[in-house]
């Protein structure tokens, strides 16, 4: 495809997306937070390298559009006010204030700068477009559904990666350092992004399996464990990790048979991989070198080993007690900004250290080292007062209600977690569903 042909179809897309969310803006909502999972990996997989580098900002620019119709409709309605009205609003109104003002003492250019904080609160678009288009609870439950949904496709291309090869259909499968071999990636190219998504769907699944009765709740517990199964072979001690805590917190705070039921899964699902045959298509298969307790229990070790995330951190360190209340600036240290523009303080403090232009795998640290402080503080607090209040509401909830308000909150704790190891709080991917259900749970909350 031509360059001029690839933005005339982009270009119609995004008046597509506009028409739609001028007549059904749920479904264009729901649409825009799914779209990062088209754009990034299979649009652009499809297309030459050479046209690929646009091709992830088309989420942003659906987004725009999108948000643009429905908040114009929401002005007529009279329901504009109600989109801006949550308190963590504020927070992130402060933490992009604070990220503008380490900008402007760090001399940050206002390219880079824009694109940091941009990049960091984007996603919070739909947090207000899910309040100002009130999702009811018939509307909210297909939107998850089409979010699990999406997911459990990937999860079955994965499955052909661990039944049929390793690279089925065409996807490419990632090499393991602990005896598990292929680690799945499905059509999302890396294992932790996939393990993220898959983490994500799982509390929703489970719960609906261990509250539903008859046919919900044998298609539930048969999506679950096909979700689990993909999950145990990405092999993403971050994803593992992530669900783990998020069913904990959840689970002891509000709904202990969550616990229950993924402690059973979690069994079922390692004694079937125990005997599950492996890459049958693969002419190699005889030479490959798997052990699933060795791979589970390594990846597992290694979160305390001094791998290269330890030595990011030992990197960040110094970074940030130089810049401790505000920063070193938005867009300089770690993630997409950095990695395109570049940023003075890998000449300052990398000095070999850790990889050249590569100097974190953890959101949290980044942000702690762009914005300080102040800066970190407000989006924890943005994220959390919004999880505590739905958590406050889902204990009162019942039936499908609260299947919402309990997924939706597992939501945040998994990304929020696993972005201790993974740019995920940063990504299109995982944080445009999380907004999402966030607004449409704060909204169920406050019992609109």
């Amino acid at each position: 495809m031509t360059t001029p042909l690839l933005l005339t179809v982009a270009g119609l897309g995004i008046v597509a997306a506009g028409l739609v969310a001028w007549r059904w803006p749920r479904i264009a909502i729901v649409g825009v937070a799914l779209a990062p999972v088209v754009d990034r990996y299979l649009i652009s997989l499809a297309l030459p390298t050479e046209q690929r580098a646009s091709v992830p900002y088309l989420s942003e620019a659906l987004l725009a559009v999108v948000a643009v119709v429905v908040l114009f409709q929401a002005t007529r309605r009279g329901t504009l006010r109600r989109g801006f009205t949550h308190p963590t609003l504020w927070l992130l109104a402060a933490f992009t204030l604070v990220a503008a003002l380490s900008a402007v003492v760090n001399a940050v250019p206002p390219v880079v700068a824009i694109a940091g904080i941009v990049f960091t609160v984007e996603a919070a678009a739909l947090f207000v477009l899910a309040r100002v288009v009130p999702f009811d609870i018939h509307q909210a439950r297909l939107a998850v559904a089409a979010f699990c949904g999406l997911v459990a496709i990937a999860a079955t291309l994965a499955m052909g990666q661990v039944l049929i090869h390793p690279d089925f259909l065409g996807l490419e499968s990632f090499a393991g350092r602990f005896g598990e071999g292929a680690r799945v990636t499905s059509f999302l190219v890396n294992p932790n992004m996939l393990g993220a998504m898959l983490a994500m769907a799982l509390p929703f699944t489970v719960l609906v399996a261990s509250q539903r009765e008859g046919a919900y709740r044998t298609a539930a517990w048969a999506v679950s464990l096909l979700l689990a199964l993909a999950l145990l072979y990405t092999f993403s001690r971050g994803a593992w990790f992530a669900l783990a805590m998020a069913t904990l917190l959840v689970g002891l705070v509000v709904e202990r048979r969550l616990i229950i039921g993924m402690v059973l899964l979690a069994v079922v699902t390692f004694s079937i991989a125990m005997v599950l045959p492996r890459h049958l298509a693969y002419p190699e298969r005889d030479r490959e070198q798997f052990d699933l307790i060795a791979a589970t229990l390594g990846r597992l070790e290694a979160l305390g080993e001094g791998d290269l995330r330890v030595q990011f951190v030992e990197n960040a360190l110094p970074i940030a007690a130089d810049h401790p209340l505000i920063g070193a600036g938005p867009g300089r240290y770690g993630g997409a900004v950095a990695r395109n523009f570049g940023s003075p303080l890998y000449e300052t403090y990398t000095a070999g250290t850790v990889p050249r232009d590569r100097t974190v795998d953890n959101f949290w640290l980044h942000l702690l080292v762009e914005t300080g402080v102040i800066g970190l503080s407000l989006l924890v607090a943005a994220i959390g007062i919004v999880v505590a209040g739905v958590l406050r509401a889902a204990r009162a909830a019942n039936g499908d209600r609260r299947i919402l308000l309990i997924g939706s909150t597992a939501v945040a704790v998994v990304i929020g977690v696993a972005s201790l190891t993974e740019m995920l709080l940063e990504g299109n991917t995982t944080t445009f569903p999380m907004w999402l259900m966030l607004g449409i749970a704060a909204l169920s909350a406050e019992g609109q």
